[in-house]
């Protein structure tokens, strides 16, 4: 399975990711019930967190330890990207715009990128 090692493999999953996440804030309701308290942030924290996954091994160069800038930019992506779904969202009829939502989206893609840099040594 080379292509698992391919960034351009990641840099297109990352894409595919992020029109998923746009169709789906596009929707009025996502449907799913709120089992728990704090599901909405949950959600929010591992989709971003997903995103992070992919744009971190989408940096990945052969035989290179990836640094701290890697996380932080990953951080940075993730973030505005959180922050131009919630702007649609506010667009969205049924749906709103959150802070809360923007730091589960960046907190997730933080995580991500940190577990994965910590994991490739």
């Amino acid at each position: 399975m080379k292509f698992l090692k391919d960034p351009r493999f990641y840099r297109t999953l990352s894409v595919a990711w992020m029109v998923l996440i746009f169709w789906l804030s596009s929707r009025p309701e996502t449907g799913l019930p709120e089992l728990f308290w704090g599901q909405d942030k949950l959600e929010h924290f591992l989709a971003f967190g997903m995103l992070g996954f992919f744009y971190f091994h989408s940096f990945r160069r052969r035989d290179e330890k990836p640094t701290y800038t890697r996380v932080l930019l990953i951080t940075l992506i993730v973030a505005s990207y959180g922050l131009f779904d919630e702007a649609h969202q506010y667009f969205v009829p049924g749906r709103d715009a959150s802070l809360a939502d923007l730091a589960a989206d960046t907190a997730g893609g933080f995580f991500a990128a940190v577990i994965f840099y910590h994991k490739s040594f």
